[in-house]
């Protein structure tokens, strides 16, 4: 099981991957041009790739900070 600084650290690389952009632990929807809300759904996805995870369909719609994405994951990979 990876810590949540290693979760954290790697939940920041897909922001920068795929949407190309840093984010913080404040960072949510739209505070970037490209987090909108099909950015936000590639991240979903990829962090269901990356981390061999599932999101259901309320998490899909509800989940839009990084930092309630990553306490979500947090919770999936325990």
């Amino acid at each position: 099981m990876k810590s949540k600084k290693f979760l954290n650290k790697d939940l920041k690389k897909l922001f920068k991957d795929e949407l190309k952009i840093l984010v913080n632990e404040k960072s949510k929807i739209y505070d970037h041009k490209n987090w909108d809300s099909l950015g936000n759904f590639n991240i979903l996805l990829s962090a269901e790739k990356k981390f061999k995870i599932k999101f259901n369909s309320q998490e899909f719609s509800k989940l839009n900070s990084f930092k309630e994405i990553l306490k979500v994951v947090t919770t999936k990979i325990k």
